[in-house]
């Protein structure tokens, strides 16, 4: 195996790849916690590539060495109202950022962070976030990420699996 890599951004034939990393990288951030049946998650995963990859709205970047995928990373730009951050609206989500085992420490996610942020820089994004695993936080860090304390979370249920509520309620 040699240690040089080449990037490429995945196009809507690499669209079977996506879904197969991106389930890598669930199992492989959950350590150990039961995620279920994947399968809906898997299908809805692969409905949205199907429109974002084409339409540019999701860009996923590839790294490859001797025609075998060693890192993968993508990045959803989208429009936002305007705040003082991010003036012109436009926000990155960096997401599904996985390197293969036996090539972590090789430059491979640190290439992929590159390009991405050259992308939303030129699509005007103001602002670009993520969210870091123990394993991949230096690797953010060295780019120039820092943590936010004000990021929270809730987790909905479904609308198909909440009970209607009662009048009077």
């Amino acid at each position: 195996m040699g240690e040089a890599f080449t990037l490429r951004r995945a196009t809507v034939e690499d669209i079977d790849l996506l879904v197969e990393l991106r389930d890598v990288m669930w199992r492989e951030i959950a350590e150990g916690m039961e995620l279920g049946d994947v399968s809906e998650a898997l299908g809805n995963t692969r409905e949205y590539f199907e429109a974002a990859v084409p339409s540019g709205d999701y860009v996923c970047l590839l790294a490859e060495s001797d025609d075998r995928v060693v890192g993968v990373g993508g990045m959803v730009v989208y429009r936002k109202p305007s705040q003082p951050l991010s003036p012109a609206g436009v926000e990155g989500y960096i997401l599904n950022m996985l390197t293969v085992d036996k090539w972590r420490g090789k430059g491979v996610a640190s290439a992929i962070m590159r390009e991405l942020l050259a992308f939303a820089r030129e699509a005007g994004a103001g602002l670009v976030w993520l969210r870091a695993t123990e394993a991949g936080r230096h690797v953010y860090e060295k780019v120039g990420f820092a943590e936010n304390p004000r990021y929270m979370q809730l987790k909905l249920e479904s609308a198909g699996s909440k009970k209607p509520r009662e009048s009077g309620q």
